[in-house]
């Protein structure tokens, strides 16, 4: 099983964002959506050995996990559909500490470094940072598990956090989206 964390510091833990600005107005949807879709997507199906935690640290509400696995049904490939199921979790959620929508699709109120806990005996960690070890010279795990911040970063506080638990490992010394990362992780892990 591949596992692909996003931390995002704006991502907004409510559904109080609009499908019309997913860049403006929901702590940058657009590039969460994106991840996803990267994440969980080959050009002609869904990958059936991954699945996906985003870390949402905006406002209003203390931070929320949204999980997405392979289980996963009728959720197109654009950044919009995947916005409009993210809304729809977020909303179900609100009043309670875990919440789905289908099968695959979850949000509950961990933080990351609850996350990391929970997620501890499940595989190898890996954080992405251009000063890790380069992936050219690591022989990945068997159930890698990869760490990832947004456009900002992983904050210094769960920086340390993350490195506790994890190996750092660099795709090179260009910092590069994070949607890109994980298409490089899966082309080096598919051949």
């Amino acid at each position: 099983m591949r596992t692909f964390i996003l931390y995002t510091n704006k991502g907004h833990t409510d559904q109080n964002f609009l499908l019309e600005d997913l860049p403006g107005s929901g702590g940058r949807m657009d590039l969460i959506a994106r991840f996803i879709t990267t994440t969980m997507f080959t050009s002609h199906k869904m990958r059936q050995d991954t699945r996906v935690f985003v870390v949402l640290n905006g406002p209003p509400n203390p931070p929320v996990t949204i999980e997405i696995t392979s289980s996963v049904r009728k959720i197109g490939v654009d950044e919009r559909s995947v916005s409009i199921w993210i809304k729809k979790l977020l909303e179900r959620l609100e009043g309670f500490e875990t919440a789905r929508l289908y099968n695959g699709l979850k949000a509950d109120r961990r933080n990351f470094s609850q996350l990391l806990t929970d997620l501890k005996s499940e595989g190898t960690f890996y954080y992405l940072h251009e000063k890790g070890t380069s992936i050219k010279k690591t022989k990945l795990a068997k159930n890698p598990i990869f760490i990832l911040g947004d456009h900002l970063g992983i904050p210094s506080a769960e920086e340390k956090i993350a490195s506790k638990v994890s190996k750092k490992l660099s795709l090179g010394k260009t910092s590069y989206l994070a949607s890109s990362c994980v298409s490089i992780l899966h082309w080096h892990l598919d051949k």
